[in-house]
């Protein structure tokens, strides 16, 4: 048998030079709060975008991560070697985004969506208590309106035929017709 057959299937992470080892296990613990295992790799090459797809190819779920001091990026195997699936730059906690990082990786793996880096601040934001009730209770139901949306035209046809644009342009990209 291959040695790569016995090997335990896994989302290959590596670490570029002056990258802080302890990064590694951040992405380690976002991973397996998905239920995925992640190993750390050693490849010789000096971009991180190059380095993640690396990973990618050598890991049997085709998935990498590649983690510099200030940038997280995740590649899967089958898409073009420049066009990372996503890659964050730190612009507060390391750790953080790498856990993120992690977690989406292992949610290709599962085939759920990804999470991102802005939920932090809707997480941590603390709830605020809810206003006094001006109204009074009613005894049946009463239909809610919607709210109206400030300045945001509903029906717009260049949005709309912007926005379809863009998505089947990255379909395109992505070899999905």
């Amino acid at each position: 048998m291959d040695v790569k057959e016995q090997e335990r299937p896994s989302i290959h992470v590596a670490l570029m030079p002056g990258a802080d080892p302890a990064l590694y296990r951040w992405v380690q613990i976002g991973a397996e709060e998905e239920g995925v295992p992640c190993r750390l790799i050693t490849a010789a090459v000096h971009d991180l975008v190059t380095l993640a797809y690396e990973a990618a190819r050598s890991s049997r779920f085709n998935i990498g991560v590649a983690v510099s001091e200030e940038t997280v990026v995740l590649h899967e195997r089958h898409m073009p070697l420049e066009k990372p699936v996503m890659s964050l730059k730190f612009t507060g906690r390391a750790d953080y985004y790498c856990r993120v990082m992690g977690a989406n990786a292992a949610r290709m793996v599962v085939r759920k969506p990804f999470r991102f880096a802005d939920e932090e601040t809707a997480l941590s934001e603390k709830p605020q208590p809810p206003r006094p009730n001006t109204t009074l209770p009613q005894a049946y139901a009463v239909a809610r309106q919607k709210p109206a949306l400030a300045n945001v035209p509903m029906d717009d046809p260049e949005q709309v035929a912007a926005l379809v644009a863009l998505i089947v342009q990255k379909l395109n990209e992505r070899g999905i017709r």
